[in-house]
């Protein structure tokens, strides 16, 4: 337990940390956009959470998007633009997922990694389990869950099959840790990704409570990488699990901030209208996406927006009515370099949208009509 506790402790201290890039370095990439919308054969897709639990798999070429309508995998072929089929999943039983699924990655052959609340594993499309994560059954000197955190999101990468990782909160000090679970050994490792303390500066509310809201993390699982994320802030991290190396990465934002100015300290009772003139001020200033991997060009893309805000209140929304979006891309070569930052202004609106790469091209979901549609950005 001694030996464990001390690897752990320099797996979470051990980083590389990048340079601020130089602007004058910054290349200029042209592109041009089109749309697309996916034939549904008439079935209704589940569009409601901007297709965030779904994935695309590079393997096959297949979109796979959870749907809560009828708890089921809806497979699309990008390639014809169509559905092809609907696999059905049970809640319960040997092969039951729960009543709902919160995470998807796809691991290739057919096969998924769903998380939900009663845990994760992998899943063939036919809804039969593989292979069980679970978090709970570690023990605490092996680095086990303890009773003060919970499972945020979950996700796995097709080059490690016996690994999971996990963003993890500490309720006690509003913390985040990324977490790894090998099932071969039965341990856990804890990996410090917020050394700056984003999460708890970010959070609007009373910290003592659990009456909270929460900036956004993202875990990415991307090539051979997991990488974390943070909505309000650009630094992020990089987790390489075949070398237990972890890179924290800082660049320059060119055309946004770095970093949200907080408006509203969150560790005091502040009212509901406190939290929402802070978290529109927020968005207002910036507010960073996740990263996607183009094995076609090597390189990853970063989406980034900056919102603008009338005075009208919207029915059933928290913020006010959004008069316009402007969202930007920032592009990173193999090692993390920001090589480009742009502006795209034909993708208004989309910027908390679902994104990933395939054939080269940048795919942004597009709700058109109810429909399935995606936004593609064409790099020339």
């Amino acid at each position: 337990m001694f030996n464990y506790a001390i690897i752990s402790f320099l797996l979470s201290v051990i980083f590389s940390c990048g340079k601020l890039q130089d602007t004058g370095n910054i290349e200029i990439i042209s592109y041009s956009v089109d749309s697309v919308v996916i034939d549904s054969k008439g079935h209704i897709f589940d569009l409601r959470y901007l297709l965030h639990v779904s994935d695309y798999c590079q393997e096959d070429g297949f979109l796979y998007n959870y749907s809560a309508f009828d708890h089921s995998i809806e497979m699309i072929d990008l390639g014809r633009l169509e559905l092809v089929e609907k696999f059905p999943l049970q809640k319960e039983g040997p092969d039951g997922t729960g009543s709902g699924v919160f995470n998807l990655t796809s691991k290739g052959n057919g096969n998924l990694f769903l998380a939900s609340e009663i845990g994760a594993a992998i899943f063939t499309l036919e809804g039969k389990l593989l292979k069980k994560f679970d978090w709970k059954k570690i023990s605490r000197a092996a680095g086990g869950i303890t009773d003060e955190e919970y499972v945020l999101q979950q996700v796995a990468n097709p080059y490690f099959e016996y690994l999971a990782f996990a963003l993890v909160i500490d309720q006690l000090t509003n913390r985040i840790i990324l977490k790894k679970l090998n099932t071969t050994d039965g341990i856990i490792s804890s990996y410090e990704i917020d050394p700056e303390g984003n999460y708890r500066k970010y959070t609007l509310g009373d910290l003592t409570t659990s009456y909270r809201w929460y900036p956004k993390v993202f875990i990415a699982s991307q090539q051979d990488k997991i990488i974390v994320s943070h909505e309000f802030s650009n630094d992020f991290y990089v987790s390489s699990p075949e070398s237990e190396d972890l890179q924290q990465v800082i660049y320059a934002s060119i055309h946004t901030p770095s970093t949200v100015t907080i408006a509203t300290e969150g560790d005091f009772n502040n009212s509901i209208d406190d939290r929402r003139k802070a978290l529109q001020s927020y968005r207002e200033q910036v507010s960073f996406g996740p990263f996607v991997w183009d094995p076609q060009n090597k390189r990853y893309y970063r989406l980034s927006s900056s919102s603008t805000f009338g005075e009208e209140k919207q029915e059933r929304r928290l913020l006010n009515e959004t008069i316009n979006v402007d969202v930007y891309l920032s592009v990173f070569d193999q090692e993390f370099n920001l090589i480009s930052e742009m502006s795209l202004p034909e993708l208004n609106n989309q910027s908390s949208a679902k994104y990933f790469v395939r054939d080269g091209m940048l795919w942004v979901f597009e709700n058109r009509d109810d429909e399935m549609g995606f936004v593609r950005v064409i790099f020339d």
